[in-house]
């Protein structure tokens, strides 16, 4: 008599095998996420090292919507970073972050 024995008891799911390539890809998009939102609050940028009335433009082109103040101030931070680096001892990342952060609330195009 001979009897067959089947891989899984009845009743149990069975069981995927984890891929890892799926679990890497879910974790560089939250580090990715994560990085490109770390900077994009108002406390997080060092406003002690810039003119004293830029926050207020800031968000006041967001408030109003205006995307080619905010682009003009965006391309100004990046263009500036190494020298207010070498200046201050900040670049300008945490600035460039707040400043796409407000292009994004304003509903600025990318």
């Amino acid at each position: 008599m001979s009897t067959t024995y089947s891989p899984r008891a009845p009743g149990r799911p069975t069981r995927r095998p984890r891929r890892p390539g799926r679990i890497l890809l879910a974790v560089a998009g939250l580090a990715t996420v994560l990085l490109a939102s770390a900077c994009d609050t108002p406390q997080q940028v060092p406003w002690v090292t810039y003119s004293s009335q830029l926050q207020q433009q800031i968000d006041a082109a967001a408030a109003t919507g205006k995307c080619a103040t905010l682009q003009t101030l965006l391309t100004v931070a990046n263009a500036t970073s190494r020298a207010h680096e070498k200046a201050t001892g900040y670049p300008n990342d945490a600035l460039v972050a707040y400043i796409q952060a407000a292009q994004q609330q304003a509903g600025c195009p990318a």
